[in-house]
Order: C-alpha cells, then structure tokens, then sequence
C-alpha cells in the first residue's frame, strides 16, 4: 500500500497523541511499538511474588533491558516519584538479570532535577571501568519516535494507527503498484533508451503552462519504465483499462475547469493523491504517469492536423 507522503506528519501526530497518555495506558503502547521494532522483544508478565523483575522487555537476546513509566499526572510529588521509579527499576533489573549490557528507561514523564541526578549517577557508577559496564539510556517520546516508532515499515505503522489520510483520495487506485515500482528506481536509470520530449504541438494546442512541460519531460524519463511495468503485466488489458479510466476522469475534470494547470492537478492527485509533492520520487511518478498517458493520446487533445496551435476543443475528439 502506497501511501501520500504526509503520511510520517500524520503518524507522527498519532504517536504524540499515544505518548499524552498516561500510566499503563502509555507503557502499553511502547510494548506494542516495541514488539514490532524487535523480532524477539517479550514483555515478561509478573509471575506472583517474583513480580516482573523491574523489567518491561527484554530484547536482542536479552541484551536490552527496557524499563517504562507513564507519568501519572496530578500527583504532588511527581518528580520524586519518577526519580525512585528510575532508580527502583534500575536496582531490581540489575539484580535479577545478568544478560542486559543496555538499559533503557522510556518515559513521558518530564524529566527534573532529581531524576536527572539518578540517571547521571547511574550512568557515571556503571561507566567502562565498573565492574558491570552497562549503556544507560533515558528515552523521552521524541527519542522513541526517531529510534523506533519512525523507522518501522508503513504496513507495521498501519497496524498500529490505522487509518492513514489519502488512500480513499485516490481514484485510480489501480495505478498504485505503479506509481509504487517508478517510486522505487533513480530517473536516470531508465535513461538508456532514446526519450523524446513531449510533442511540443499538443503541448501547445492545449496550452499548457511552461512548469507543467517541465514537470512532464521531467516524468517523462520514466516512459521506458512505464512501457516494461505494461508489457510485464499478468492483464494484457490493463493498459487499455486504465487508458480508459483516465480518459473519464480527465472529462470530468474538463467539466469543471478549462484551465490547464487545474486540470493537470487534479489528474496527478488522482493518481498520487493529496500532497503528492511533499515527495520528490513521488511527484516524479506522477509527472511520469499523466505525461505518459498524455502523449499516448488519453488526455487532453490532439491539434487538427495541417494547423492549429490553440487548444481548448471538444474533448471527445481524440486520436487513440
């Protein structure tokens, strides 16, 4: 699933949100982003009067030792309290487990002046020269969104926050895997074939503007691409199909404004969706789509032949 390049703002949103959480309600969420980041992270349920062993995961091998506290807002003595937790987590960890080399307390709890003082002071008795060397590390939300939540893949985020904005926004849904395959590849790699510019006498017949050529001999690069995605499709149709789609579409738009650059716009959010152009390889594939489509005759019109430089014609009347 291919989704609009506001996508990290927006899961990003949603992970400041889970992180406003308090309690358990937020240590639940870091086990969950948690267990997707690690293959093998297991949060130990407490077992009796054993308890959890101060621990909230352990992972790679039980080499990470992670501890979590949701702030409980409210409380006189806040602070106090996440200085003893820090520090009561840290001593019972040690004690109990012997595998860890790092450990990592992840709150969001805002951090004072004490608890401050605990962690530095964990950090500087178990330093390389102790008899435990361990790496001690205090992970606030950011932190947690930049070294885990950020760098799982979109599907993995999906699961966690569904719903991401811009999928339903996009009419030619078939068009994805596409879109998804020019994303993938460098514009110039696909260059060794000889590419010829747009027809410059249909680009002037419909008046399109000078950004929206560059855009479409920009995108353009990607024909040859294009033409192997087709003619390794499993659907001999498909091309015809989606010519056909894009057809209607574009005389849909053409109903509701005669302005080029407008029409060209619309036809690249249904292809790429909303804020298409927060993302360079995306919007790139876009150009490359519409102006394929274009110079293959699906869209906009083709100048009469023997004359005509302005467009602005039927829009049923095309070569195929």
């Amino acid at each position: 699933m291919l989704l609009t390049p506001n996508w990290r703002d927006w899961y990003h949103f949603r992970h400041q949100q889970a992180c406003f959480a308090s309690g358990t309600a937020f240590e639940d969420y870091v086990s969950k982003v948690l267990d997707r980041f690690h293959d093998d992270f297991i949060n130990p349920a407490p077992s009796g009067s054993l308890g959890d062993g101060g621990c909230d995961g352990l992972a790679e091998s039980g080499t990470i030792f992670y501890a979590c506290y949701g702030q409980r807002p409210g409380r006189f003595s806040a602070e106090r309290e996440l200085a003893s937790k820090i520090n009561s987590d840290f001593v019972r960890g040690l004690a109990e487990w012997d595998t860890f080399h790092t450990w990592k307390f992840v709150t969001n709890a805002p951090f004072g002046p004490e608890s401050l003082r605990v962690i530095t002071r964990l950090q500087q008795a178990h330093g390389q020269t102790a008899a435990r060397p361990l790496k001690i590390r205090a992970i606030r939300p950011e932190g947690l969104w930049a070294e885990v939540v950020s760098t799982l893949d979109a599907m993995v985020l999906n699961e966690i926050f569904p719903g991401a904005p811009g999928i339903e926004n996009v009419e030619l849904a078939d068009l994805l895997p596409l879109l998804d395959a020019l994303g993938t590849v460098n514009s110039a790699s696909d260059t060794g074939a000889s590419v010829l510019p747009v027809p410059p006498t249909k680009m002037d017949f419909n008046a399109l503007p000078g950004a929206s050529r560059l855009e479409f001999n920009s995108g353009r690069l990607l024909a040859p691409r294009i033409d192997r995605w087709y003619s390794e499709s499993s659907d001999p149709g498909l091309y015809d199909a989606q010519g056909d789609r894009f057809r209607s579409i574009y005389q849909e738009v053409r109903s509701i404004t005669a302005e080029p650059a407008e029409i060209l716009e619309r036809l690249y959010v249904s292809v790429a969706g909303a804020n298409f152009r927060m993302d360079g390889k995306r919007a790139n594939a876009a150009f490359a789509v519409v102006s394929y489509f274009f110079d293959s005759c699906h869209i906009f019109e083709m100048p009469p032949v023997g004359g005509g430089t302005t467009g602005g014609g039927d829009p049923d009347v095309v070569a195929h």
